[in-house]
């Protein structure tokens, strides 16, 4: 659902305020703190699955256990960077307003 008012920052018109420029570049930070976050997690996956499947051959579970983390570190790759972009899409046009 879209909100149809004007972003609180607008309302000293189409001039932004230092506070306003300082919020909006926090926001910016946080966001790519965000995508780090999740490229971090997929990193640790990955490497826990890669880790299981060299040092437990021959033992199935964790064989399928550590088949199973290499593509969950890819989806969890690509679900931060479609949040990252879209969150930096919503700033960027929030910002041009």
């Amino acid at each position: 659902m879209q909100d149809t008012q004007p972003p609180p920052y607008l309302e000293h018109g189409h001039q932004l305020i230092l506070r306003d420029v300082l919020a909006i570049d926090r926001t910016r930070l946080a966001n790519e703190r965000t995508l780090l976050s999740w490229v971090r997690t997929a990193v640790m996956l990955l490497v826990s699955g890669v880790t299981l499947l060299k040092l437990f051959a021959g033992i199935w579970p964790l064989e399928l256990l550590g088949a199973l983390l290499i593509p969950v570190a890819l989806v969890a790759v690509a679900i931060g960077l479609r949040r990252y972009l879209h969150t930096r899409d919503l700033i960027e046009a929030s910002d041009h307003d």
